[in-house]
């Protein structure tokens, strides 16, 4: 069941299907004077905010009978913002910042359950510094809702129709099976963290969560910029996604090898004992 906050922001986010998007805009109704404020402030993007204005592109004297006419303008995460502040839910700016937001009840890699919760969707980009490239706003009801691009706008789909790759609900939307942190698998979080360079000298990959683990973890997250300290499934998402060093892979290699050496010989002692 819905709970009258998820409503109110997906009843506001409904209203705005088709209104402009606009990099760096905030809401302002879109008006050539507005745009011209976002091309001085964002000068790498004054082409194509140019090219979606007709009066700009000198098609038009003034702005009635464009399509933009009377509507507020958004970029991506000023849309997801504006539309959880209708629950008094206080969002940075930037798809990457949000995604970083401190006030998240969970997220992760993207899973069937955020097609049923209101909550952010994000796609992940190549920069680890700035790791989300675009968020929306998945509605509850398998339908997301987007600032898509400046010839798209604010558009309305279903959650299948994008490449999302994350999500993460606010603990003020949170419903039980959201904010249950899911458990993860210590030993394979063990190995891709000494695969990545993070030391586990003393136990190594032994399938405990203990102080080492759990140091190692944190080590993770602050240099991945992921807040909170737990080992779920955003950091092994994370972990997969960060380049693995040439020293831990020859090491993995070596390790591999030594495994497999291991094997060798433990069935050469079978055989002979049989």
């Amino acid at each position: 069941m819905m709970t009258a906050k998820a409503d109110t922001i997906r009843r506001w986010a409904l209203a705005r299907e088709g209104h402009p998007y606009l990099y760096g805009a905030t809401g302002a109704l879109c008006t050539p004077g507005e745009r011209r404020a976002r091309m001085a402030q964002y000068p790498a993007q004054a082409a194509a905010i140019r090219a979606a204005c007709p009066v700009l592109q000198g098609q038009r004297d003034s702005c009635p009978g464009c399509r933009h006419s009377g509507r507020q303008a958004y970029d991506c995460a000023q849309f997801v913002r504006r539309a959880f502040e209708t629950a008094g839910l206080k969002l940075p700016s930037g798809a990457s910042s949000q995604w970083k937001w401190a006030g998240w009840a969970a997220k992760g890699p993207i899973t069937p359950q955020a097609g049923r919760q209101v909550c952010a969707v994000f796609r992940q980009g190549a920069d680890p510094q700035r790791p989300m490239a675009h968020v929306g706003l998945s509605l509850g009801d398998g339908r997301v809702m987007d600032a898509r691009s400046h010839s798209r706008g604010v558009v309305l789909g279903t959650i299948s129709d994008y490449p999302w790759t994350h999500w993460a609900v606010p603990a003020g939307l949170a419903d039980a099976t959201a904010t249950a942190a899911p458990e993860v698998d210590v030993k394979a979080l063990q190995q891709l963290l000494i695969s990545r360079g993070y030391a586990l000298p003393r136990h190594g990959a032994d399938g405990v969560l203990g102080p080492e683990t759990r140091a190692a973890v944190q080590q993770a997250r602050r240099r991945l910029n992921l807040p909170g300290d737990t080992a779920d499934e955003a950091l092994l998402a994370a972990l997969r996604w960060q380049p693995v060093p040439a020293q831990a892979a020859n090491a993995g290699e070596r390790l591999d090898a030594l495994e497999r050496r291991v094997a060798r010989l433990e069935q050469q002692v079978k055989e002979v004992m049989a």
